[in-house]
């Protein structure tokens, strides 16, 4: 049945210019399509734990009263994460996970002709939300290691740059910029542009890495972004958070849904942050010693996987067709990675790290599959 054209005009031109978010596969789709039964899933960097065991039980418990509206100022949830954090709770704002608060700084701040300065390739969220608002998304090459380049950042700001992005692990390259560096980079931003700091990855940068919380509390002027989707077991229900300046926080109020984060949502956010401490050092631990075991296997198959200080590992294949096919048939074994071609790198592909038999049987399969792919143009 035909339907009706919508009103001309009605569509902002600038969502001309946003390519939209490509979903990765579901696990139930590529069983369906495969025949096998035990598909692995490494394609969305989810942690492989479950939610920590006093999360499963605030779930349960929140269930309950769900036919109540979500407390719209998280207030409970603000405490416990001052408590982890150290930053005073009116400078936290929960959100419906890191995306969603990326669109609503966006939707604060950006006018049409702003620009937002960030690294390329990188979380593709930040220059979705720039487009979105009719900004200039500035995108400045990565360092060789696959880190934020701080010096090329501060070389692109300009008169019209409202932000300057530092994704740090950077998605999907899994490299973070020195503490060091990044503080001699916040004393060189000008005075009209925020900083914001991407800590997505936050809980898996080793010892003495960079801490967006602890320059909040010293006093340096930038923003922190966060979540609970990895490490901690809560990607399904979305809960990140944003430490800021609170007349940022006073702006995004005026933008932000009133119920954006659920109350099942807050319940395993601040019970997971309760225990925390007794369960993060066993999935860290896990993450670093199969994050090296598959990082080997890879430079034994004679790929050179960027250095990363997250849960991921990314792989240049030398050329945009190599990293298409080796996507393609990985599916086809049951195995799920990501082509990283929508963050900016059609040549790779990035792969999660999971239990070591879901990684052992990636290396098993992409091991055979290689030999196949077309040969590369470049590495």
């Amino acid at each position: 049945m035909d339907q009706p054209a919508l009103p001309s005009g009605l569509v902002r031109p600038a969502l001309a210019t946003v390519d939209p978010y490509e979903p990765g596969r579901p696990i139930e789709a590529v069983r369906l399509e495969t025949g096998i039964e035990e598909v692995v899933k490494l394609a969305s960097n989810e942690g492989p734990y479950p939610p920590m065991p006093g999360a499963q039980q605030a779930i349960a418990d929140a269930a309950l009263g769900l036919r109540l509206y979500p407390d719209p100022g998280c207030w409970a949830l603000r405490d416990a994460i001052e408590r982890r954090t150290m930053v005073p709770a009116e400078r936290i704002l929960p959100g419906n996970g890191v995306d969603s608060l990326i669109k609503l700084i966006c939707l604060a701040t950006i006018d049409p002709g702003d620009q937002v300065v960030l690294g390329w390739p990188s979380f593709i969220s930040w220059r979705q939300g720039t487009l979105m608002m009719g900004g200039e998304p500035v995108m400045v090459p990565l360092a060789p290691n696959g880190a934020y380049d701080l010096d090329a950042l501060l070389a692109a700001i300009g008169p019209r740059t409202k932000l300057v992005v530092i994704v740090s692990p950077n998605n999907p390259t899994g490299a973070a910029v020195a503490p060091q560096a990044l503080e001699a980079f916040l004393d060189r931003v000008p005075d009209h542009v925020l900083t914001i700091l991407d800590e997505a990855y936050f809980e898996y940068l080793p010892a003495a890495s960079h801490n967006g919380a602890e320059l909040m509390r010293a006093g340096r002027p930038l923003a922190v972004t966060r979540t609970f989707s990895k490490v901690y077991g809560l990607a399904g229900l979305r809960i990140g958070y944003l430490m800021a300046d609170t007349d940022l926080l006073g702006a995004l109020a005026r933008v932000r849904n009133v119920f954006d984060v659920s109350a099942v949502a807050q319940a395993a956010a601040i019970a997971t942050l309760a225990e925390a401490h007794a369960h993060l050092p066993e999935r860290l631990a896990l993450n670093v010693a199969e994050r090296a075991r598959v990082d080997a296997a890879l430079r034994s198959l004679g790929l050179a996987p960027l250095p990363s200080d997250a849960n991921f590992l990314f792989v240049d294949l030398g050329s945009a067709e190599r990293a298409t096919a080796a996507f393609e048939g990985l599916i086809k074994l049951g195995v799920i990675v990501r082509p990283t071609r929508g963050f900016g790198a059609p040549n790779a592909i990035r792969v999660t790290i999971g239990w070591p038999s879901e990684n052992e049987r990636f290396l098993q399969v992409f091991e055979e599959l290689l030999p196949a792919l077309p040969q590369p143009t470049r590495l």
